[in-house]
């Protein structure tokens, strides 16, 4: 039996890593006025992407979800034929449609599915679960990386895998600091995040205070405000390296990004004495390009960060 899995593009894995395990990508949409740019996580055209637009604060930006037919199509076409099961998790549903698109996708999906293999000589039965994941960009990043780990180590099946994954992801802790709070309290807000108060706004652009965003649950909010990026990063890596130390994490990875060259990241030196900890302490780090899609709603030069708490 073989088991496939769908991400949407706002999850934030290295691209080496999707095409590694072979993840299929739902792309999302991201409109700029009359130009449109397809996320499929290249991390070289995000790059350009940061460098072309991200940069005017006044451009108009927009994201748009895969639709229902569009999700369908992809199943279909391909995914019906190469896997016999096959898991979507999702962004949270607090904060996007995906979940939604693919779920309803699911039933002509499934409605359809027999016809198509079939006439491609497969009479094995096929099968599809759509999960939301309560989290957003990273926090996604971990738990499908958990999520393949337990399909290669356990060969769990899906009715299984599913509230394994569910359980999982109510313990998944994902961060956030936004370099200019503009996109955060402007764009984010269109999507239901209220993290940033207007009155925040203004104070921390005057004050160079940067949050520190917390999403746990489908839930967001500002849990610190430190006064200066780098100083906000040195208090979260800080934070974590502690979890560690108190064996606070209940699975060994820990994934991050950044909307920008991640170089910017790996001179930090927090972030190098967490290097050093993570490799004593046998967690694996991943450290990607942060999505466009996530990068046109928190802005250019933000960090992100999650894990896996324990209970």
């Amino acid at each position: 039996m073989k088991i496939g899995v769908v991400i949407d593009s706002a999850c934030d894995l290295p691209r080496s890593y999707i095409d590694k395990y072979g993840l299929s990508i739902l792309p999302i949409r991201l409109h700029f006025g009359d130009e449109l740019f397809v996320d499929e996580r290249d991390p070289q055209a995000t790059m350009r992407f940061y460098q072309r637009y991200l940069a005017n604060k006044e451009t108009e930006a927009e994201t748009e979800p895969p639709s229902p037919d569009e999700i369908k199509k992809l199943f279909l076409d391909k995914l019906v034929l190469e896997y016999d099961r096959v898991l979507v998790i999702t962004l949270s549903k607090s904060r996007s449609l995906t979940f939604e698109n693919a779920t309803q996708a699911s039933y002509g999906v499934m409605n359809e599915y027999k016809g198509v293999r079939e006439k491609n000589g497969i009479d094995r039965p096929f099968a599809m679960r759509v999960l939301d994941s309560k989290t957003l960009f990273t926090g996604q990043a971990v738990l499908i990386h958990e999520t393949l780990k337990m399909i290669r180590k356990e060969n769990l099946p899906l009715e299984k895998l599913r509230p394994e994954i569910e359980a999982l992801s109510e313990n998944v802790y994902g961060y956030l600091i936004p370099e200019d709070l503009h996109y955060v309290y402007h764009r984010a807000r269109t999507k239901g995040d209220r993290s940033v108060s207007w009155l925040s706004f203004k104070l921390g652009s005057a004050l160079d205070m940067k949050p520190i965003i917390q999403m746990n649950r489908g839930e967001s909010e500002a849990i610190k405000k430190i006064q200066g990026f780098d100083s906000a990063v040195s208090v979260l890596l800080d934070d974590t390296m502690e979890k560690i130390r108190n064996d606070e994490l209940k699975t060994n990875t820990i994934c991050m990004s950044y909307a920008g060259n991640p170089e910017v990241i790996k001179k930090h030196p927090k972030y190098m004495e967490l290097a050093r900890l993570t490799k004593k302490h046998g967690i694996e780090t991943m450290l990607a390009v942060m999505s466009t899609t996530a990068g046109i709603n928190v802005g250019p030069g933000s960090f992100s960060l999650a894990y896996i708490k324990k209970e």
